[in-house]
């Protein structure tokens, strides 16, 4: 966020910019209000209205100026305090709840269903019948006394500060859509807060550590870490991954194995563990409103480093081949500039090249 503005213009420009970016992002949240309440189904939409906030501040080149960027994330924080003192479109999930009282199942994390009755914003009571089917750490990372809800909204204020320097970054994941799933009080932060550590700010022993932290959490920070040390092939990292992620598992698969492998492997929260849920699990995973937080986290993280590079020598030969199929050609016949928006065929290009320099 400390970068200087690059779109020029008045204030008066420069206001209904942001006034546009946050009736994209907000209006797909309130236009929706009741029905995601009951359909978490409809979460793509508000998922596409960040995109689409994106894309406006992008295109204007707004998104580089600090005022706007400042704005953007207090209406963001602002919308998380109120929903998390009033109630105001929250108890999208129970997770603020089951997640600290997962650490009564102790030492049996993965064996017997948790039993839970409780009170929300003085409606209920509600109940809660699951098994454990996060990574051990998850539970123990709570504040005691302090509602769960204000530990998310914690992790996404970081979150966000530690990616201050990355103006897109700031701008796709410190608006309001993500800031109310925060006050609602989603534990993918939690997770989220150590990657970001580990992947965007901090080297040596300190980044190291969050990275371990982060493999005991949420299985879906597992998938990423070993994703990136595959990608760049550093096979014993990745091989480390799947060791450490075994080392936090082992104690619990001694007490219960059948436990471990039906909770944490297959993701099933089925008290009796026998409903095959996993199954279920994987044909609704995009229909979850929290999952599209890790999409727009892994852009916020790996996609301006990706950008630049694509921009660079790296990608000499495949822009200018987009370049002569796309009809951009200067005057002297050599492959011109190509639009902002052919930037997302690059990869494809890249991939057609490697294809052919395999055959050949």
């Amino acid at each position: 966020m400390r970068e200087s503005s690059r779109g020029g213009g008045s204030r008066a420009t420069a206001v209904l910019e942001l006034a546009a970016a946050l009736a994209v992002a907000l209006g797909s949240v309130f236009l929706l209000m009741d029905v995601l309440l009951t359909h978490t189904g409809f979460g793509w939409v508000p998922f596409a209205g960040v995109l689409g906030a994106f894309a406006l501040a992008y295109h204007s080149g707004r998104y580089r100026d600090t005022r706007f960027l400042s704005v953007w994330v207090a209406a963001g924080a602002l919308l998380a305090v109120v929903s998390t003192v009033t109630g105001f479109f929250n108890g999208l999930t129970d997770e603020p709840y089951g997640t600290p009282a997962f650490v009564q199942l102790l030492p049996n994390l993965y064996g017997p269903a948790l039993h839970l009755t409780y009170y929300q914003y003085g409606s209920g009571p509600l109940t809660l019948d699951s098994g454990y089917i996060y990574l051990p750490l998850m539970t123990f990372l709570q504040v005691p006394g302090i509602d769960y809800r204000w530990v998310t909204v914690g992790a996404w204020a970081a979150m966000v500060f530690l990616l201050r320097r990355n103006a897109a970054a700031v701008l796709l994941v410190g608006g309001p859509w993500v800031a109310l799933l925060a006050a609602n009080g989603f534990n993918d932060f939690v997770s989220l807060v150590f990657l970001t550590v580990f992947f965007a700010t901090l080297r040596g022993w300190t980044g190291r550590a969050a990275e371990v932290v982060s493999l005991g959490l949420k299985q879906f920070a597992n998938v990423v870490v070993v994703v990136y040390y595959l990608w760049h092939r550093r096979w014993r990292e990745a091989l480390l991954v799947v060791g450490i992620t075994v080392a936090f598992l082992m104690p619990f698969a001694f007490l219960d194995p059948s436990g471990v492998l039906c909770r944490a492997i297959l993701l099933d929260p089925d008290p009796t563990c026998s409903s095959g849920n996993s199954a279920a699990f994987a044909s609704i995973v995009f229909t979850h409103l929290n999952y599209y937080v890790w999409p727009l986290w892994l852009l916020a993280v790996f996609g301006p480093p990706y950008v630049v590079k694509m921009r660079g020598p790296a990608y000499a030969t495949e822009r200018a081949l987009l370049a002569r199929d796309l009809g951009h050609v200067a005057a002297d016949g050599a492959p011109a500039e190509i639009p902002t928006w052919a930037y997302l065929l690059l990869p494809v290009y890249r991939l057609r090249t490697r294809g052919r320099r395999n055959v050949g």
